[in-house]
């Protein structure tokens, strides 16, 4: 998987995940998962990153983020975590680490890609068959994305409507609610491990240009993926050999 450390890159959209140590359940209580929102919300402030969407599970994290500054997102992350992480080893005298590092992350083109990975964010705990819909699962953007949380809001609404090229709020709540509702109807519950797993997603020139940048990091494989609402979708992943000191045990996210 891509390493956040090494293929950040200022003036784009990313979708960020992080993994509990071992794939542990060490977010299984609402107070662990409640403690890494607010800690979310108040490093967003904080650091002035603009977060688009995020799903916090048992295991572990999704964020998506625009990233203006690598040091202001890096800070932001280890903020939220460090946070939780002191929180589980005092309270229930954790030993050892509480997160995998470092975090992974996926570049994601604007636009209609953005929006899809929105939306397979908020399933994720639909897939894992916890709840039936997102706003049953109160530790996921659902509600921020479609207007019914006004407080202690964590999504720049205005930063991810330009990201997204709409008009206004509204037409956010619309496309939103519809992709949601439609997913569910068709029962596509598919994990779809490009959103984990690649360096980059979106059209055929936005991955190539994703991998000129990083050329002189690895070798890359390209191929075409399958998406909602766009017939047209590309995405780069590292070769094989650049996970040979990995265990090789697939990814769950």
């Amino acid at each position: 998987m891509p390493r956040a450390s090494r293929y950040l890159r200022e003036g784009y959209t990313y979708h960020l995940t992080h993994r509990c140590h071992d794939r542990r359940f060490l977010l299984r209580f609402s107070r662990e998962r409640n403690a890494y929102r607010e800690w979310l919300r108040v490093g967003t402030q904080r650091y002035g990153v603009a977060v688009y969407g995020y799903c916090i599970t048992s295991t572990h994290t999704h964020v998506i983020v625009h990233v203006d500054d690598r040091e202001a997102v890096s800070r932001l992350m280890q903020l939220a975590a460090g946070a939780v992480a002191q929180m589980i080893n005092v309270r229930k005298g954790h030993e050892g680490s509480v997160w995998e590092h470092p975090y992974q992350c996926t570049m994601v083109e604007d636009g209609q890609h953005l929006l899809n990975c929105l939306r397979y964010v908020d399933m994720n705990m639909v897939r894992a068959g916890v709840v039936e819909h997102p706003q049953k699962w109160r530790w996921c953007g659902y509600d921020e994305l479609t207007g019914q949380r006004k407080r202690y809001r964590i999504i720049d609404v205005d930063r991810l409507l330009q990201s997204l090229d709409l008009p206004d709020a509204a037409s956010l709540q619309r496309l939103h609610v519809e992709g949601i509702s439609s997913q569910i109807e068709r029962r596509d519950l598919s994990r779809q491990d490009y959103w984990t797993e690649a360096v980059a997603i979106g059209s055929k020139a936005f991955v190539a240009q994703a991998e000129e940048e990083h050329t002189h990091r690895r070798q890359f494989l390209e191929y075409s993926v399958s998406q909602e609402g766009q017939p047209s979708a590309w995405a780069i992943k590292e070769e094989p050999s650049s996970y040979s000191v990995d265990s090789g045990r697939k990814s769950a996210l």
